[in-house]
């Protein structure tokens, strides 16, 4: 991708961060309200997607806009997408779920952004992962940075009321290969 496409495409992923801000949805819930996995929209946020003509459309359809305008980077989108019929809709029918709207982002606790978020995404298609390569995945991917040693006690609680799975494997060394102390590895 040469750097005007990159340019764009990151363009493209503010203007759907704009969208998310102005209908007040956090990654889940737009996910949810366009019935879409998160991992595609945040392949759209990470410039490692791109968004679709038809995507942009059912957008636009959905919270009553012209979606091509999402691709025209001289053109506003209008604030009046927030009182879109089909969102204040999804807006009532989800009222109980937290991590679908940006007012309650800050209250998710560590356990249900594992359980909410972190489970939901790509983070352990590709199998296995150490507690260290969680911490990166969320970070990179899902812009969340836990303090001290919360997210290792949010996944032994998901392990323990069973929606995650661990085992012990040799430490991973920072410099490469394996060391003999056996640490937890989380799966699904």
């Amino acid at each position: 991708m040469d750097a005007n496409n990159n340019e764009y495409s990151k363009a493209i992923a503010d203007r759907i961060l704009t969208i998310m801000k102005i209908i007040g949805l956090d990654v889940a819930g737009f996910a949810e309200f366009f019935k879409k996995s998160t991992s595609h929209i945040y392949g759209i946020l990470n410039n490692t997607r791109v968004l679709s003509e038809v995507f942009a459309r059912e957008i636009g359809e959905k919270l009553e806009f012209d979606g091509a305008k999402i691709f025209n980077l001289n053109s506003k989108i209008p604030p009046s997408i927030s009182k879109a019929e089909a969102l204040i809709k999804f807006k009532i029918d989800h009222r109980e779920n937290s991590e679908y709207f940006l007012s309650t982002k800050s209250k998710r606790s560590p356990n249900s952004f594992v359980t909410d978020v972190l489970l939901k995404s790509d983070c352990f298609k590709e199998g296995y992962k150490y507690l260290n390569e969680v911490a990166e995945y969320c970070k990179t991917e899902l812009n969340k940075e836990f303090v001290d040693d919360q997210l290792s006690k949010a996944l032994q609680y998901a392990v323990k009321t069973k929606v995650l799975k661990s085992t012990k494997k040799p430490i991973m060394l920072k410099g490469g290969g394996f060391g003999k102390r056996l640490v937890d590895v989380y799966y699904v």
